[in-house]
């Protein structure tokens, strides 16, 4: 079931809009707009998994920190050293 709906463009829009189906890949105008909107729920989707990717990051960083597993930075900063001059680098 499709849904009228009434939108306001700029002109730069309407002018890209009857471009793209001045061009004959969209039919109408309502096209057009679709596959943006397609096109918008897609990053939308993808902008939502990495957020829940970077929660999860979080999450086992705390769970790592409520496990006891802390590195002391003095001790990180001088095994990097250890070992990039071990390595010639």
């Amino acid at each position: 079931m499709r849904e009228t709906m009434s939108l306001s463009l700029t002109p730069e829009q309407s002018s890209f809009v009857e471009s793209c189906v001045g061009t004959g890949r969209f039919q109408s105008a309502s096209e057009v707009v679709r596959a943006g909107l397609r096109l918008l729920a897609d990053q939308e989707a993808i902008r939502l998994a990495e957020l829940e990717a970077v929660k999860n990051l979080v999450q086992a960083g705390a769970d790592s920190i409520d496990r006891g597993e802390l590195l002391d930075s003095t001790e990180f900063f001088s095994s990097l050293r250890e070992k990039y001059s071990a390595s010639g680098g």
